[in-house]
């Protein structure tokens, strides 16, 4: 029976998923918050070679250690393509994966809309807090000075 549990919940976590458009499986109230609040993680300084990056939810962001703080120091760590200081609402979460980190093995990850000055429509970055790869800096931000 856990089992059977297990696989309806992945599966419905595999469809919510879209990479223009995903279906936001909980919803958040936090505001609005700006990078200069946080300290940034001052060993990210690559660039991602994967245009997709952190910006579908099929390849999110992992910063690990089931820590929002992990998220926000991450976003905190980037700025907009001309050093612009980022403001980030957590919009919710989405996009389920395997992961041998949560429950049942299955995450979802995260999803902050992400703006900057000059921005016209905010960019989302996907990120989860249950697994950990090397952080990279996503195409269109460049790294916090």
């Amino acid at each position: 029976m856990k089992f059977l549990f297990q696989c309806i919940i992945f599966c419905l976590l595999l469809v919510s998923c879209g990479a223009k458009n995903p279906k936001i499986l909980s919803s958040s109230t936090n505001s609005v918050k700006s990078s200069s609040g946080y300290t940034p993680f001052f060993d990210i300084t690559a660039y991602s070679e994967d245009e997709e990056y952190g910006l579908i939810g099929e390849k999110p962001v992992k910063v690990g250690e089931m820590s929002v703080q992990n998220q926000l120091r991450y976003l905190s760590s980037l700025a907009g393509p001309n050093g612009e200081e980022l403001k980030f609402h957590r919009r919710g979460s989405c996009c389920g994966y395997k992961s041998e980190g949560a429950a049942f093995g299955s995450a979802l990850v995260d999803v902050y809309d992400v703006t900057y000055d000059g921005l016209k429509k905010p960019i989302q970055i996907y990120i989860s807090f249950y697994d950990f790869e090397t952080l990279y800096i996503p195409k269109g931000f460049t790294k916090r000075l």
